[in-house]
């Protein structure tokens, strides 16, 4: 099941990323992905599986995002990979048909090329943001309305999410909020993650 709050790590911002993970956790955030672009595959995998533990007690699984070797590696419960990096048919040949899979789509032509074995979409980024500065242009609630309407696939939305996003994504009917700042900068990051979650179940 694709819960409705999905935190991802962020290694820029100013609490550790294990405390940032166990924080989300604590604040009722059904996954974590980790993701850090630049950390060496074995330092990664260390990460990870510290992740893994501490994650545990919570029952919170852990995805690992582009790392492909890594995620097989450690035996993540789910890969998120983006448009470059690689077949996504390709890859779930090499992770099984056990481990979840979810893509990234940025466009609305994008949807159509989604090959079968995926599991989610993670759709955005819904607005500008400062979390990944290479990132698309912002679809905005309008373009993640539109791209859900073209496929069966659970979306997360993602890019930018904050609370009062919450009503515009779950109305046009997506599965959840993929959320880094809101939760990795915020001075209390359960209670900014409880607040993310009661925002997607009162609306």
């Amino acid at each position: 099941m694709i819960p409705s709050i999905c935190f991802v790590t962020d290694p820029a911002a100013p609490q550790p990323v294990l405390a940032q993970a166990v924080a989300a956790a604590r604040g009722g955030a059904g996954w974590v992905q980790l993701r850090d672009k630049v950390l060496p595959d074995a330092e990664f995998a260390a990460l990870a599986r510290t992740l893994v533990e501490a994650l545990a007690p919570y029952d919170v699984p852990l995805i690992v995002n582009d790392r492909v070797a890594v995620a097989i590696e450690i035996g993540a419960a789910g890969l998120h990979i983006g448009q470059s990096d690689g077949d996504p048919a390709a890859i779930r040949r090499r992770i099984g048909p056990d481990m979840l899979l979810g893509l990234s789509i940025e466009t609305e032509a994008q949807i159509a090329a989604v090959p079968p074995g995926i599991d989610y979409l993670g759709v955005g980024p819904i607005h500008a943001t400062g979390s990944k500065p290479d990132h698309a242009a912002p679809i905005g609630h309008s373009g993640f309305a539109r791209i859900v309407s073209r496929t069966d696939l659970p979306c997360l939305a993602i890019g930018g999410i904050t609370a009062t996003d919450a009503p515009a994504i779950r109305a046009a009917g997506g599965a959840g909020l993929a959320v880094i700042s809101a939760i990795s900068r915020a001075p209390d990051m359960a209670r900014a993650t409880r607040t993310l979650r009661n925002a997607w179940s009162d609306t």
